[in-house]
Order: C-alpha cells, then structure tokens, then sequence
C-alpha cells in the first residue's frame, strides 16, 4: 500500500528507512541452537512474547521473541527445558531425542503477579502498596481511535475519561478521583518514557472566539497507539507524590514498545473503516417550522395589539406595538396552505458527512543480549464526519538499547508531523459554530441559490429574525489550518557501580512548533449584514521547547528475606515558549490568503519560561514477601510561585499486608492472594499561569497636572511573594484479593483527599490600587470508593476474560476566601449562572426552577404573585425558590444541578475460542446534569430559528394545553420564558456500548506453511450505542472541560462519530 507522505517528511523517511536496513544487517548471523521450539496460550494460540525458559538445574536459559519463538544450548545432562510466562503456570517439557519443543502454557488468572510501571521504576504488583490503576498493550488495540487515551474510557476505577468533542484530534477531559481545584487545573500529569509533559501545549492552538472557545487539540494524539506497552495512572497521594508539585491530579505513566532478544520480527498492522454520526436531533419539517412561526408571530403580535386579529396584514401589523418582529415573513406563507414540492433542507445532513479512517503501523523489532531494538513508522488519516475538517499524522519511533558490561545506553525517539483541517463547530448561531447554525437555519432556505453560489436567505431575513449564516458555506469557505511538528525523546545510560547499585543518567526533550493559519474570505455574509464582508485572517506561531535532565541511583539487594530497594535522584526541567501572532484585512481578492496580501492590522509577541528544580528519594522495604512498607519525598522549587515560598516538600508513606503468606491461611484453599494496603501523601499543583505570583507591567494612559495625556507602563495585577502551591493530602485504604486459584480477582479503595492553599482571586483595599490579589486560601474535598472486579475462566478451548469495575466521588468545597462569600460566575449564554459555595461541589449550576406552563387565565389568576406582569397563559411558571411568597427574578435563583456525577463504571469482556476472539466494552456515568443551552435556541419557541420536534407539544390554547411542559410559540419571550432554568437542564447519565470486536487469528499450522508469526483479521464497531434520556448529541459534553467554575455547558459541539473499521495484524 502507498502511503502519501508530505514533501517535507520524505527525505526524514527515506533516512530512516536506510538506516533501518543498515542496523538490520547486522542481525543476519546468529548462534546454532540445540533446542527450538514456539510457546503459545494452550487456550488462544496466542503467541507469548518474553517467555523464559531455562534448562532444568543449570543456569542456561532464553527468552522467547515478539513472535514467541525461542532458541536454547542445551547443556550436556539436561533432560527438561521449563517454561515461565508471568499469570502462567511454569512447565515442564522433557526433551528426550527432539530437536524442535514446542510448548502450550496454561493461565495462572493471577494477576497480582504482573509487573506494573510506576514513577522512576517498576514493580511486581503483589509488593504494591499503593493505589494504580494499569492497562496493557492488548487491551488498547484494535481500537479505531486518533489516541490512546480516549481507550482509557472504562478501562479504571476512578479514571473518568469524557469525550466531550468528536472532531478529530480534539482533546480529552480525563479526571482522576474528581476535581481538586477550583483554578489551577486539574488535568493529570502525562509521563512518556519517564519525560513529564507540559500542560501548556494543550493551548498552542487559541481559538477565533472568546465567548465560545475552540476545543483544544489533543496534544496525545501525537502518540500512536501501537506503540504502547502499557499505560499505568498513578491514582493516590503516595503513588504520584515522587512527582511532587504537578501529582494532585494524578499521573499518567506511557511505556512505549522495547525490542526483545530473538530473531527479528516484522508487524504490519492496519485499520480501514468508515464513520458516521452516532445521532441525529429530531428537527421540525419545514411546514411544521412555518406554521410555529407563524402562530409565534401572532402570538407576539396579539400580547401587545389586544385589538388586532391574527388576519392581519403586515401593513397593519407595522403600524402596531411590537413591529418588524410581529411581521409574517412572506417565506413562509406558501407552506401554511401546505403546497407541495416546496424546499425542505435537512441542514443537518447537508452539514454531515460519512468520513473515512484509516491507520497502517509497520514495526520492525529484535535484538541481541547486548542489543535490542524497536522501530516503528504510521500514519493515520481521520476525515471527520462535519465536512472540511480532519486529521492527519505522520510518525515514526525509535527505542534502542545496546548493553556492554556494566554499561547500558539507549535512546527513544519519537518525532511526528501531524495536521489538522479545523472547523468551529462550539457555539450558537451567534457564534458561528456550524453544528449549532445547521440546527437553528429553517428549513425554508435551500444550501444553495439556482446559480450555485451559497443561500444566506437566513441572514438579515428581516421582520426581526435571528440572522443565521449558512453552516455549510462556513465550513467550506473558512480556511483553519494547524499543523504540528513535535520532536519527543530521551537518551539515557545506566551503569552497575556494584552489584545492587546503578547510576542513570537520562537527557530528554519535548519540542513542538505550531502553526495555525485562519482565512475568513468576502464571501462568507457577516451575521446581520447582506452582501460581501471584508475578508480577515490570522498566522499564529508557537513554539516550545522543554527539556529535562535527571539523576538517579537506584539501589536494590536481598538479604536472606529481606528485600531493600531506593531511589535517590535530581531533576531539573526548563520550559520556553514563543509566540507570535499577526492579523490581516482588506485582502483585494480571496486567492491568496497569506497575510502579505492584506493589511496587516496588529500584531503580538510573547515569551514566556518555567522553569523546575527537584530533588527526589524512595525507600522500599520487604520482608518475606509479606509485610510491605515504602516511603517517598520529593522537594520542588518552582518559578511560578512567590520568592518566599518558592520550594514545596511532598513527602508520602505506604504500608501492605499479603495476609495470604502467613501460614495461617496456607490452608484455605479457596483463597490465593490477600493484601490489605494504606497510604499516605502529600502532592502538589503548579498549574497556574507563570507569572502569577508578580506584578506584570501593562501599558496606561495618565493625565499629569497640565492634564496632559501620557502613556506609560504600570502594574496590572497585585504581586504576592507568598503564593505557592495547591497542596493535596490524600488518605487511601484498599485491599486486593484472589479467589479460586485466582480465577477471581476483586479490589477496593477508599481515599479522602483534601485539597488547601487552594488559589484563588480574593478582594484586597482599593488604596492598593488593585480591586483582587491572587492568594491561597480555599479547600475542597473529594473522597470516594473504587470497586473491580476481574474473572479468568476457561472451559476446553474456551476462554472467558471480564472485568468491571465502579467508583463513587463526592466533592466538596471546605473554605472560600476570608469572609467564605460563594462565588458566582456567568455561563457562555446570557442568565446562565453558576455558583460555588462552601458545603457543597464545585460549579454547582444556579438558575430559576421551572415548574411547567400555565394552562389557562384562571391559574394565572390565582397566583398573581408568582408570575411577572408580562405572563400569559402558556407561559412557563417557576417556583419561589426563597419562599417569601413571590417570584422574582432577583432572588429566586437556587442550586439546580451539578456536572459532577453520582457515580461511574465501565465493563469489558472477551471471549476466545478456536481463534476467534469477541471483544465488548462499555462504559456508563451515572447521576450528572447537564447545562443544555442549546435548547435555549432550539426549544424557545420563538420561531426565528428552527425547533426540536418536542415543540410540537406545545400549549397552543386553553382548549390545546399540549403536553403541560412546552411552553406557547411566541417570537417576543414573554413571562420569563427566555430566562435560564431547569427547563435546561437535562440528566446527561449514559451507557455507552464503547466498542465491540470480533476478530479470528490463524492456527499455528497454517501460520508455519505461510511463514508467519501471526495473522489475524477483525471488525470493530466503536460507539454503536448509547442509552440515555440526554436530548443533545452527546452526553459526555462539556463546552468548558477546564473550567471548574463552569462545568458542563452544552450550547453545540462536534458530534461523536458511530466507526466501523475492519483491521489486519500480521507479523513474520
């Protein structure tokens, strides 16, 4: 298969290629073996990768390759080769006269025997003492998505992972045990390859509205999924507190792919398929919307003209209280009669498309025992299912590590291109975003005009009309590009000082440079406005640098049944980024969009560093495998906080129990493994802006004494020289246990964290000349329990493997400020409030309470107090939220709902037999509320934009009170109807059926006839169904996933796509 590559790339490509082929040469001669043979799943025939055999009662062994093959000297007097695979049962193979021992491993289902990445080192998982969460390379493949976190989602307890835009390459909101901070971020921290990620990429891109912004890319969809090994979230204090001051929020731990002594093995694997919207709001018809708009404009008009009658004519009408709104637009006349054959636009589907998706990984793996290698080149494509937008990445990997002696070195690299086609999709009508206009744009206007150019009917239409531009003209015409170029890697060398002691010394870099390119040409209408616009554009550029240079001495012996391991190590990591920005207008023509073809009309430029010194140490203590005890410190000094409090300590202790090797318990046989755990720590935030903690210099004008106007530079913000960091002390009680020869695996949890020194803006006296001051002062609390629970079951050939889990959270603000005053803050649509205030969780939403329609005048009249003046029967009726025996608009508002969920829980499930293979995940978030703004705009009732089809229950009379809960058409609000309530606010709980696969791998036999290691073909649909009540696209949105002080907005996003793929792994 050709695979288009960029002109700039080719040159990289065809380097690496020759390089490849070089290093490869060099693995053409190997030793001669007595005994070979290939180990596989006795259950699957799955091959098993890293297999150690060992002839029996000597020292000589091998290890099986990717493709599980195996060669080994057999020793003069060796009879019996044994086999050893982690979660396997060992086995024994008498060798007697054979030449070639091929062997069928059985499952152990013991999980606690894994081997499980954690911060600055690895661990078996029977000796962990603290709370982490671990998913494996087989576990994340197969899977048709642009990253690997989006995988995640079901897969850990506590680990809430929310696709809250479907564009592609669009970033994810993942939050590990809640959110504990109300300003400083709560992202967690990304470790790939032991290199800390900065946060601030994330927001490389901007956005081209401020009142709804762009959903930020992804900056982990650089990475290529097949390249991960595994992936560990560090979940408690005393897990991620060797990471100090960024590990509040939980750390994510990435292992990429290492090559593994054996021949050399080429994969190839590849997914095609094809994606759709997974749902579609139910919209009114054209003649319905006609005859809403125009019973909305007789409505508005009648309120106000008591005297008039709905067959009057517009020239009446305009002569009337309440015109050009009470005015019939002639558009819609002709569909009252209900005259056939007239245009009927499905805006939706002209602004949907079914896009393709494709990935092709080629990987090329070995090694010696003094070298080993892993390399990889991809390249996936994602067109998206909102036309004109999409996603394209190039990469390749390289992880090498060559051994001499005591020396190990190595490198892992990891550069990628990637591209997207970017469309505003966030935002209502008056926001431009495409979703939120083909929603809105009545179904009387067709795409285009006769002559082929783009309708703008719905623009400036007159008789006081929303203007809507065409959604389909916008995501053609608006040119949005940003592409990324990152270079991410290490280089590192170990050396064995002693047996037990070695030094590391590991370099490594992150380097991004971005570059988005934004065109808006004369052809696009401006909102309210006919005819051509002035065209505009932008070219934004930034680029960072981070690097990272540690030290560590590791330390590890056994004495008798004690086992002692340490961690000594410096840290210092440096942060730069620049940014440069110019904006153009008044291009003389839209052929050329480079901004030297207009006016450059302003310009901007910024640099901005961070910079981290630390200094870390941990103490592993075991004994017999029974009692378990480790303790940690790290010490962080920071640029961004105050000069007097620059240095934070975050210490942290953890202690285990594995009740199950005391010999009291050697006879219950039903019980393998228990292991009672707690933790302690203490761990920090540093997400704050760089310079928070000084007084920044802004530009000013001041009149002097003569009154002369002078500019000059000022102070812009208060400094603080005490600011420092968010501190979060977590508690955490679990155990694991295994049950049934450890066919049975369950694990519980129980944290309570509390978070202090949270930052926050407080008021300070104006002879200071500033109205706030940035201080720590607040504190919230989040404590929870995690549930999973894993089975391992065969019968015969079949083999059933499931896991589930659940995990609660409860979060609550503790202290706000001196004085504890909540703080309210506006949503992105006007009214829509939200209030955080002490005893209860963070963001919680506050509106009007809604509580139907008033059916008729009687009801009116009987509540004359609890209406405002302007209320008609079919108006909403809210509730007296204070109970002072009315309703106003000034003190009824109250707390109606929270983002924050009840619980979630995830489910997956295989099944293997004879080679085939069915996969299922699921996932489900319970008990959560959603802000759906949209509904503001599609279920007003107004008629200037289209209506969701629940409008057709509307009251329409006394007589026709509809369903009791939709309120009358009426183009001017009257009675509060337009005000902000829990008419929209919607339950967003969900299940979602993630993924489900089915795949058939190729008998060993055949593999051998067409020399391959494996083969295997699959289907895979992803996000086949969701079951919920939510009436928007997507259940798991939020417009502003990082404001904790404004969760859970949904006023239009990208929708999910529904992918079908059919995919191919072979290796040879």
């Amino acid at each position: 298969m050709i695979i288009p590559l960029p002109n700039s790339t080719r040159n990289g490509y065809r380097q690496w290629v020759l390089f490849s082929l070089l290093f490869l040469s060099t693995q053409l001669s190997y030793a001669q073996t007595t005994i070979t043979g290939t180990v596989t799943d006795a259950t699957t025939g799955e091959v098993l990768a890293g297999t150690t055999i060992q002839a029996k009662g000597t020292n000589v062994g091998a290890t099986s390759n990717a493709a599980g093959k195996y060669q080994i000297n057999l020793p003069t007097g060796a009879k019996t080769l044994v086999f050893s695979f982690i979660g396997y049962q060992p086995t024994e193979i008498a060798v007697g006269n054979q030449s070639v021992v091929d062997a069928k491993l059985t499952a152990t289902d013991n999980a606690l025997s894994e081997v499980v990445v954690v911060g600055y080192g690895v661990q078996n998982k029977r000796d962990i003492t603290t709370a982490i969460g671990s998913v494996k390379a087989k576990d994340l493949a197969n899977q048709p998505v642009a990253s690997f976190d989006q995988a995640l989602a079901s897969k850990i307890a506590g680990v809430q992972v929310s696709q809250t835009s479907g564009a592609p390459g669009a970033a994810l909101s993942i939050r590990v045990r809640g959110t504990g901070s109300i300003s400083a971020g709560n992202d967690p921290l990304y470790v790939i390859d032991g290199i800390p990620l900065s946060r601030d990429t994330k927001y490389a891109t901007g956005s081209t509205n401020s009142q709804f912004p762009d959903n930020p890319i992804n900056v982990m969809s650089t990475i290529n999924t097949d390249d991960i090994e595994s992936i560990e979230v560090l979940k408690d204090a005393s897990a991620s507190a060797i990471y100090g001051s960024r590990g509040s929020n939980g750390v994510v731990l990435l292992t990429t792919k290492r090559g593994k002594e054996g021949k050399t093995v080429i994969s190839y694997d590849s997914y095609i398929g094809v994606q759709n919207v997974s749902k579609k709001i139910d919209m009114l018809n054209a003649y319905e919307y006609a005859q809403l708009s125009y019973e909305a404009k007789n409505n508005a008009y009648l309120d106000r003209n008591p005297t008039g009658k709905p067959t009057d004519s517009n020239d009446i009408r305009n002569k009337g209280v309440g015109a050009p709104s009470t005015l019939i637009q002639p558009e819609i006349v002709p569909y009252l009669s209900g005259q056939a054959g007239l245009t009927n636009t499905n805006w939706q589907d002209a602004i949907f498309r079914s896009a393709p998706i494709q990935n092709h990984t080629l990987s090329i793996s070995g090694g010696k025992e003094n070298i080993k290698y892993y390399l990889s080149a991809n390249y996936l494509n994602q067109r998206g299912v909102v036309i004109n937008s999409g996603f394209k990445r190039y990469g390749m990997r390289a992880n090498v590590e060559v051994k001499n002696g005591r020396l190990t070195t190595g490198i892992n690299f990891n550069p990628t291109y990637s591209y997207h086609d970017l469309i505003k999709a966030e935002g209502p009508y008056l926001g431009e975003g495409v979703v939120g206009l083909a929603l809105q744009m009545p179904p009387l206007f067709p795409v285009y005009n006769a002559d082929g150019s783009y309708n703008f009917g719905g623009n400036a239409w007159g008789y006081g009309a929303t203007s809507i531009l065409n959604p389909v003209a916008i995501a053609n015409q608006v040119s949005d590009k940003l592409s990324q170029l990152r270079l991410l890697g290490n280089a590192y060398a170990q050396y064995e000082i002693i047996d037990g002691l070695s030094y590391r010394l590991s370099v490594g870099a992150d380097v991004n440079s971005f570059q988005r390119d934004y065109y808006r040409p004369s052809t696009l209408e401006i909102r309210d406005r006919k005819g051509p616009s002035t065209p505009t554009g932008f070219s934004r550029a930034q680029n960072f640098v981070d690097w990272l240079v540690e030290n560590t001495l590791n330390y590890n012996r056994s004495f008798g049944q004690h086992t002692l391991s340490a961690l000594a190590g410096f840290s210092s990591q440096k942060d730069r980024r620049v940014a440069n920005e110019l904006t153009a207008t008044n291009f003389p023509n839209d052929l050329v969009y480079t901004l030297n073809a207009g006016q450059v009309t302003s310009g901007s430029s910024d640099v901005q560093e961070w910079s981290l010194l630390s200094y870390l140490g941990r103490v592993q203590y075991d004994y017999g495998g029974k009692y378990l005890v480790s303790a940690a410190i790290r010490a962080d000094g920071s640029s961004r906080f105050g000069k007097d409090n620059r240095w934070g300590y975050f210490p942290s202790v953890s202690a285990g129990w594995n009740i199950s090797q005391e010999t009291f318990l050697k006879s219950v046989n039903w019980l393998s493994d228990v292991k009672l755990r707690a933790s302690y720590g203490l761990t920090g935030n540093f997400q704050i802006p760089n310079y928070g903690s000084v007084s920044l210099l802004n530009y000013s004008n001041y009149i002097l004494g003569n009154e002369t106007v002078v500019s000059g530079l000022a102070p812009g913000n208060s400094a603080n020289n005490k600011l420092k960091w968010e501190k979060t002390a977590m508690l955490d009680v679990g155990f694991d246990v295994s049950f049934l020869r450890n066919k049975l695996n369950f694990t519980f949890d129980y944290y309570n964290a509390n978070t202090s020194d949270l930052l926050l803006n407080v008021p300070v006296p104006r002879a200071s000349g500033f109205s706030t001051e940035l201080q720590n002062i607040g504190k919230v609390n989040n404590q929870g329990f995690e549930f999973t629970l894993g089975t391992r079951q065969t019968f015969g050939r079949l083999r059933w493997d499931a896991s589930a889990n659940i995990a609660t959270n409860r979060n609550e603000v503790k202290a706000l400020g001196p004085s504890g005053d909540p703080i309210i803050v506006a949503g992105g649509v006007a009214g829509a409030q939200f209030i955080t205030q002490i005893g209860h969780p963070i963001g919680e939403y506050y509106t009007y309470v809604y509580e139907g329609v008033y059916k008729n005048q009687a009801e009116l009249d009987a509540n004359p107090a609890l209406h405002v003046s302007t209320s008609r029967p079919g108006d909403f009726k809210f509730k007296d939220a204070n109970g002072d025996g009315k309703f106003d608009l000034s003190s009824d508002r109250t707390v109606t709902g929270s983002y924050f969920p009840k619980y979630t829980f995830g489910f997956n499930t295989s099944l293997n037999y004879r080679g085939f293979d069915l996969g299922v995940t699921v996932q489900g978030v319970q008990g959560h509320k959603i802000l759906n703004l949209i509904r503001r705009y599609i279920y007003n009732m107004e008629g200037n934009g289209n209506l969701f089809r629940g409008a057709l229950d509307r009251w329409q009379s006394a007589d026709n009170p509809g369903n009791g809960l939709v309120n009358r058409a009426n183009r001017l609000a009257s009675g509060s109807n337009g005000e902000i309530s829990t008419w929209h606010i919607e339950d967003g709980s969900y299940v979602r059926i993630r993924t489900i696969t089915l795949g058939y791998s190729l008998p060993t036999a055949l593999l051998t006839r067409l020399r391959l290691t494996r083969a295997r073909l699959y289907v895979t649909t992803q996000n086949p169904f969701t079951f919920t009540k939510y009436l928007g696209y997507n259940p798991e949105v939020n417009s502003r996933p990082d404001s904790a002080l404004s969760s859970g907005e949904d006023y239009g996003t990208y929708p999910l796509p529904r992918t079908t793929s059919v995919g191919l792994n072979l290796s040879f």
